[in-house]
């Protein structure tokens, strides 16, 4: 495809993204139907889609319209690209500009607009400011770029070194991060580690430092009886997997997002049972509970930019509910002796300290021993960790 096609079916998919579709399922179908596209193609478009929605609002300004076409329009002006160039309606490329985009790209060009723009969803304004303090503005700028790929190493199955090895002869460079005794941060071909022969042995999962840093600072010892609450693809369970041995359990309200489990289990060499929601009734008791609770996903809108822009304020006071149930459920399942683990990969404090603090207040047989916030950087998403115990 030429340059002028791929931006001419990033339009489409932006179209159709922006009226509410899901940019996966966007992608996806859009890939099933342009069988013409080859790889390269297909993974082009896909990063040209992805940097507009994370940058959408800034785009929307640049560009004059909250098109597709607008939006590409500003993406490329943001990076010094003349959108003529593009938009010249040979081939498959996109139609000509118009005489009201020629003039609104010149009065971007001479400076002669405003251009403060921020890329947060409107409604989560006022929080992310309180949340996020002299931070707010600098955050903004961090979620505009892509988020840095890292993969954990299993240590039940090989080293860092043996890892880094084997993903080397595959073309995948990889880094260790001091930060994280199981953190590699891939440096060249991520595309890649999906396909390598250390992912599909189990050698490694894709998960971000943060998160697996997270994951580290929970108390774990062999014999333990470990409850994944919220467990969806089961990331924290198998993150936990290589640090003892024990049983683990997965629970999901909606069983069906656990319907990767059993086979990233099995590949990581793992047993991991499933519980529905009828077993969960007739269960006493865990060592150790872990709610990686729904939430607005805030600390981690890189990888996920296009869910910041379908978030609404009923949403949001949806979420803060289920948050508050999970934890009163969960909690009911620990055991004297046991930890309550909570988890976000939020920035905001709605979702996460005010979540503890009113937990407390309803629940006064229950302390705090462990609470970290871990801030979006160039180098991990934004989460949030808190350890809870009853009160001896």
């Amino acid at each position: 495809m030429t340059p002028s096609a791929c931006i001419a079916s990033a339009i489409l998919i932006l179209d159709s993204i922006m009226s509410g579709d899901p940019a996966e399922k966007v992608l996806t179908n859009w890939a099933r139907k342009s069988r013409f596209a080859g790889s390269s193609d297909r993974s082009s478009i896909r990063d040209i889609v992805f940097d507009c929605l994370r940058s959408l609002n800034s785009f929307v300004t640049l560009g004059g319209d909250k098109t597709g076409r607008g939006v590409i329009i500003g993406y490329l002006l943001s990076s010094n690209r003349e959108p003529n160039l593009l938009f010249n309606g040979v081939g498959y490329g996109p139609s000509e500009l118009t005489p009201l985009e020629k003039s609104h790209i010149a009065s971007i060009q001479n400076g002669s607009s405003a251009l403060e723009t921020l890329d947060f969803p409107d409604c989560l304004l006022d929080d992310l400011r309180v949340s996020l303090g002299e931070s707010f503005l600098l955050v903004n700028e961090i979620l505009k770029q892509r988020a840095p790929f890292y993969i954990r190493v299993n240590l039940s199955k090989a080293t860092l070194v043996e890892v880094q090895e084997t993903l080397k002869s595959e073309g995948i460079e990889t880094v260790p991060d001091l930060a994280c005794l199981t953190a590699l941060k891939v440096l060249s071909n991520p595309r890649k580690v999906k396909q390598s022969s250390a992912y599909k042995t189990g050698l490694l999962e894709i998960q971000d430092l943060n998160s697996q840093i997270s994951c580290r600072t929970i108390p774990i010892e062999n014999g333990c009886n470990l409850l994944d609450f919220c467990a969806g693809g089961g990331g924290k369970s198998l993150a936990l997997s290589d640090r003892f041995s024990g049983t683990i359990t997965a629970y999901d309200r909606d069983f069906l997002r656990m319907k990767d489990i059993p086979v990233r289990a099995e590949r990581a060499g793992v047993k991991i049972n499933l519980l529905s929601k009828e077993e969960l009734g007739m269960v006493s008791s865990f060592d150790l509970v872990i709610c990686d609770v729904p939430c607005t996903g805030s600390g981690a809108w890189r990888r996920n930019p296009d869910s910041k822009w379908t978030i609404t304020s009923d949403y949001f006071e949806a979420l803060k509910d289920t948050q508050q149930e999970i934890l009163d459920d969960a909690s009911k399942l620990v055991s004297s002796s046991g930890v309550l683990v909570y988890m976000t990969c939020s920035l905001l404090k709605a979702e996460n300290s005010d979540q503890v603090e009113a937990f407390l207040l309803r629940n006064s047989d229950w302390k705090v021993i462990f609470q970290e916030s871990f801030p979006v950087s160039d180098s991990g998403d934004g989460f949030f960790v808190t350890h809870l115990k009853m009160s001896s």
